[in-house]
């Protein structure tokens, strides 16, 4: 059974999805659309929360079988 989320891995996350987004819209607004900028933001963003979330669910799983 997976576990809540930590509150740091949770801001993490939410750093994460939120400043990429802006980052790209702030530098790149005028050369693209919104559009444009949401699919690149989650095309980089989806990679990076997955990872995020294997390292948790791989500590879950190794602490499980330690005990």
């Amino acid at each position: 059974m997976r576990t809540k989320m930590s509150p740091r891995r949770a801001l993490l996350t939410a750093a994460i999805m939120s400043v990429i987004p802006t980052l790209l819209f702030a530098t790149c607004s005028e050369k693209f659309s919104v559009f444009g900028i949401l699919i690149t933001s989650t095309l980089i963003n989806w990679p990076v929360i997955r990872w995020l979330d294997d390292r948790q669910w791989y500590r879950e799983w190794i602490k499980k079988e330690s005990k």
